[in-house]
């Protein structure tokens, strides 16, 4: 059930290497972070979960800001892109394989998951079923999620890229230039480009895993035009719309 799909070597359009130099990856099991680990902000392809089992790091992302620690678990949609940065020493997670219902993710508590960590020691698999199982039946909203102004902004981009940030400023009495300074301190992008990413993503979800015209998915996602969509789609994926669809049709039709 959480099995990727198989990449095609058959289309050079979107190969698996150019993939790689696009997007980091994973590797599903236990790891424990380095001393030195923070990485900037990147983007990975597939969907993945991180259940945390010691120490603390803060991530910043589409989901938000969150500081996590033991018993979080953080769920990262396909083209997440987030920044990291340890907090404590000891962290130790487990990575795993996740199947995308295409949200944006999130950070959730867990009272034990001992019994995941024991699972994934000779089984990821069975260790992200057992994991999708206790978020349905007892998963809590995470404490380590922050909610100022900047959270609140994100959040309203990701219900709705058409927020205009001018009018959310006035709204929320403060001044269009703390607006942009302040989001931008806090997620290392001006609210406006992270606006244009959330907009580029939906319309790469729509591409891949749906048949409607190009020029139609353009409009829907809030684009001027297609040619508009082209340059953002192909500034966070490293390939053009046009490729990403033949890639889509040709994993459809083997």
């Amino acid at each position: 059930m959480f099995d990727r799909k198989t990449r095609s070597s058959y289309d050079p359009s979107v190969s698996a290497s150019g993939e790689r130099q696009h997007f980091r990856t994973i590797k599903p099991g236990i790891e424990t972070l380095p001393r030195s680990f923070s990485l900037p902000r990147h983007r990975h392809l597939h969907a993945y979960a991180t259940v945390v089992l010691a120490g603390e790091f803060e991530e910043s992302g589409y989901a938000g800001r969150i500081r996590a620690t033991a018993g979080d678990v953080l769920i990262h949609a396909s083209l997440d892109c987030h920044a990291n940065l340890r907090v404590s020493a000891g962290v130790k997670l487990i990575r795993l394989d996740w199947r995308d219902r295409s949200g944006i993710g999130g950070c959730y508590g867990l009272e034990d998951v001992d019994e995941i960590a024991r699972t994934a020691e000779r089984d990821v698999v069975a260790a992200a079923r057992l994991l999708q199982c206790s978020l349905a039946r007892k998963s809590l909203p995470s404490l380590g999620q922050r909610n100022d102004w900047p959270d609140l902004l994100l959040r309203d981009l990701v219900e709705d890229s058409a927020t205009d940030i001018g009018a959310w400023a006035e709204a929320n009495s403060l001044a269009r230039e703390t607006v942009s300074r302040g989001f931008s301190a806090a997620y290392g992008i001006a609210p406006s480009v992270l606006r244009a990413e959330l907009r580029a993503r939906a319309a790469w979800l729509e591409i891949t895993r749906g048949s409607e015209r190009l020029s139609r998915i353009a409009v829907d996602t809030g684009f001027s035009d297609q040619a508009h969509m082209t340059r953002w789609v192909h500034r966070i994926t490293g390939a053009p719309p046009a490729a990403w669809r033949r890639k889509h049709c040709f994993a459809l039709s083997s």
